[in-house]
């Protein structure tokens, strides 16, 4: 999503509204233990949108301070807060990746746990990979 793509709602109503539709059309099929996944998932997403930087001119991303290619991926450490880095897991040719747990597929995967440092969060990204919980 863009930064014009955040300008283009008529109303916070609208606004609500849509992400209300996207909550329901992501929890349709699922039940259970997966549900209660989708959810944590989109109440982290929804956490990081809200301590990241809120002016329609910054990113909504935190910059990736290092990025280096692992296996057929793409590993990009980023600084969420003081002393709390993650990193962003991407196939290299751009095609979706699995993830083992909760069973997903998507772009990309982010590392759940903090690190103190980019190069610990790489650490767990690659740790990650090789534990085969991101195929």
């Amino acid at each position: 999503m863009s930064v014009q793509d955040d300008l283009e709602f008529a109303s916070d109503d609208r606004a609500r509204a849509e992400i209300g539709a996207a909550v329901r059309y992501l929890l349709r099929d699922a039940s259970g233990t997966a549900r209660d996944e989708i959810v944590h998932s989109i109440t982290e997403m929804v956490r990081e949108v809200a301590s990241g930087p809120l002016a329609p001119d910054m990113p909504s991303q935190p910059a990736s301070v290092s990025r280096l290619v692992y296996k057929d991926y793409v590993i990009d450490a980023f600084k969420r807060d003081t002393d709390r880095w993650r990193a962003t897991i991407r196939r290299s040719n751009g095609k979706k990746i699995r993830i083992a747990f909760p069973p997903a597929v998507r772009d990309e995967a982010t590392t759940v746990a903090d690190a103190i440092s980019a190069e610990k969060a790489v650490e767990f990204a690659k740790r990650a990979i090789d534990g085969g919980e991101v195929i």
